[in-house]
């Protein structure tokens, strides 16, 4: 009969597997198979025919089927599952025996019961060593292990690691296969003891200590803690437990004091995540609080963020020593009667800080209308509500005569007067002009450095500095990526570090150009003549010749003293520079004052500034301007308090 292989199979098997299971299996295929063999088929073939395809291999649609496999494979899955789902661990026993020496750290040892049913290979322990400080500071608790061995002291295997805010040990247990297994793991705390403040009416220190941790997996049958403290300290601790999850107040766990131990049992097994936590009262005085250098190593090693501005400085120090220090000019900064020879007004605005500045451009368009090349006229243009000024530049000589013109000086004729054009109305220049000031920026740099005034250019210094930014900021995201230390465990102290450290490369990064010794002494000179302008007095300007104010103007709009040099020649000058018309006040028929012809220099200066910065929206060029309590007092704690902690698993 068909059917009487497939019975032969499984009653073979049961032999093996659990009877009632490889009965009910039996049973349920004897039935499937009876009633498939019992179907007439709609091809017409009868019922032991079908039967008999079956028990071949084939299925009644005509796909292969084998009965023999699949019986198999299930009862294979089946038996797979049954022991994983019987594989579990948990901790039946729980001592902690501490000791805390006379300067505060402890000698932490535990002694962890475990039972394993199944197959496991080992546990974690975790340790938390990061805390939340005062002030959004970060308190890194110091753990050195010292030995981890089973119940006969025999070393075990183990990694350490840091794992987030917590060391992680991952200890390898040998024969973990159905059987108890004792680990006891001994480590030192260096900081584990809180200090308060002396003045503290209270005037206590305190051991808050979470023995087990929140994070175990499983329940924790029995917990017990015994704490030494020195001799001195008998008569005078007091001692509270707390058990629970983490935040619990409940106090299911005896404490008490004899003599200077501690003693710490729970009443009732704990729970998955919860701990037990206990917090001792120690007078002042008993313990040595650690000195201010040693509290101030612990801040150091608990927010490494402060290493950063101190590399900074390592690094842009030697720098700017090396490479950005100017020569000594042997020279001292005095009054000086004219500016440097051969150094055009922009170049002087351009040494005073080694940096262009708007100032140093347009003071060339003042430069230009004195030496005779333009001249510029101011208009009064008339709206539908305000007036407003304009501008007229006039060229005055022709392209074929441009003679004695430094590079940027011919940029900036050949872009106000396009093509043949000789006249140029200030406004025409906008969306327009912007395109030729990276060209005169470049054309005054070359210029200066031709001239040998620079060892280093301001281009070079910006490229040193941004290369000391990479190599300040380069080890900090090694040591961040490969998480030997944690810069991020307090923000604020962080983002401080972050500003002071940006303070300190902006302070040498702007100081990093270098001079020649030729171009120290034409930058002392510069500073000399800023000097004399910013302090002129009318006796002295009686004796210079009557072209001073306007063939200087150009170089006290660059320098930034503009003002303080018109009000120099307030009495001395009547009439106005011809290369300048305006309406009244300038020169058609009232008297020329020299402080109002410089608040209308300044004026067209900021016009000129906003419109040769401008630029269409869908221009991607840019301006070209910018240079380079603790748990005793208030009847606080709780379970999860205090320093220690963590928890365990199982692999």
């Amino acid at each position: 009969m068909p059917n009487s292989g497939v019975q032969e199979v499984t009653r073979n098997r049961a032999v093996t597997w659990k009877r009632a299971v490889t009965r009910k299996l039996a049973v349920t295929w004897k039935s499937a198979v009876t009633w498939k063999s019992a179907v007439t088929w709609k091809s017409g073939a009868s019922a032991p025919r079908k039967a008999f395809r079956i028990d071949a291999g084939f299925s009644p649609g005509g796909r292969t089927f084998y009965p023999r496999a699949f019986l198999f494979l299930f009862v294979t899955i089946l038996t797979l599952a049954l022991p994983a789902a019987a594989k579990s661990w948990r901790v039946s026993d729980f001592q902690d025996t501490i000791t805390v020496n006379p300067d505060g750290s402890a000698l932490v040892n535990e002694t962890i019961t475990l039972n394993f049913v199944g197959e496991w290979h080992g546990i974690h322990r975790t340790i938390p060593i990061e805390y939340p400080g005062p002030n959004g500071t970060n308190y890194q608790l110091f753990v050195s292990v010292t030995s981890i061995a089973d119940e006969n002291g025999a070393k075990l295997k183990y990694d350490s690691s840091i794992s987030g805010a917590s060391r992680d040990l991952k200890i390898y247990i040998p024969n973990a296969v159905n059987a108890t297994r004792v680990v006891q793991i001994a480590y030192r705390v260096r900081n584990g003891t809180r200090f308060f403040d002396s003045k503290d009416p209270d005037r206590h220190d305190e051991f808050y200590w979470n023995v087990t941790g929140n994070d175990w997996q499983v329940p924790i049958d029995h917990v017990t803690a015994r704490v030494h403290f020195p001799d001195s300290a008998a008569g005078s601790l007091r001692a509270q437990a707390f058990t629970g999850v983490y935040g619990s107040t409940q106090r299911d766990a005896s404490a008490k004091v004899e003599g200077s131990t501690a003693e710490f049992e729970t009443n009732n097994p704990l729970p998955m995540r919860g701990g037990l936590t206990i917090d001792v009262y120690i007078p002042k005085g008993i313990l040595r609080e650690p000195g201010r250098l040693t509290k101030l190593l612990w801040f150091v090693g608990g927010n490494p963020a402060v290493f950063l501005p101190l590399v900074t400085l390592a690094v842009m120090l030697p720098l700017w020593w090396y490479k950005g220090r100017d020569p000594d000019p042997g020279m001292s900064v005095a009054p000086m009667y004219e500016p440097p020879a051969g150094v055009s007004p922009a170049e002087c605005g351009t040494l005073l800080d080694d940096r262009i500045h708007p100032r140093d451009i347009t003071s060339t368009i003042v430069d230009l209308a004195v030496r005779g090349f333009i001249k510029i006229e101011e208009t009064d243009e008339k709206g539908l509500l305000f007036h407003h000024k304009e501008y007229i530049f006039h060229l005055l000589q022709k392209r074929q005569d441009w003679h004695g013109l430094a590079p940027h000086e011919r940029v900036m004729l050949e872009n106000i007067f396009a093509g043949d054009a000789t006249d140029t109305r200030l406004s025409s220049l906008r969306n327009r002009f912007y395109t030729a000031v990276p060209v005169v920026r470049a054309d005054i740099m070359s210029a200066l450095k031709q001239k040998g005034i620079y060892r280093l250019d301001p281009e070079s210094a910006n490229g040193y500095s941004a290369g000391a930014a990479f190599c300040i900021l380069l080890p900090f995201a090694i040591f961040q990526y490969m998480r030997w230390a944690d810069f991020f465990s307090s923000v604020p102290v962080l983002i401080v570090c972050l500003v002071i450290s940006a303070v300190i490369w902006w302070l040498f990064a702007r100081e990093m150009t270098a001079k020649t010794l030729k171009g120290s002494r034409i930058h002392t000179a510069v500073l000399g003549f800023q000097e004399f302008m910013n302090r002129v007095d009318a006796e002295r300007l009686k004796v210079m010749p009557p072209n001073t104010f306007e063939k200087f103007l150009p170089y006290a709009m660059a320098l930034g003293v503009e003002h303080h040099w018109a009000q120099a020649f307030a009495n001395l000058i009547k009439d106005p520079p011809s290369w300048y018309a305006a309406p009244a006040g300038y020169g058609y028929g009232m008297a020329f004052n020299p402080i109002l012809f410089s608040s209308s220099m300044h004026g067209m200066a900021t016009d000129m500034h906003q419109v040769f910065v401008s630029s269409p929206r869908a221009s991607s060029a840019g301006s070209g301007w910018g240079g380079s309590g603790g748990g005793f007092g208030g009847g606080g704690g709780f379970s999860g308090g205090g320093f220690g902690g963590g928890g365990g698993s199982a692999f």
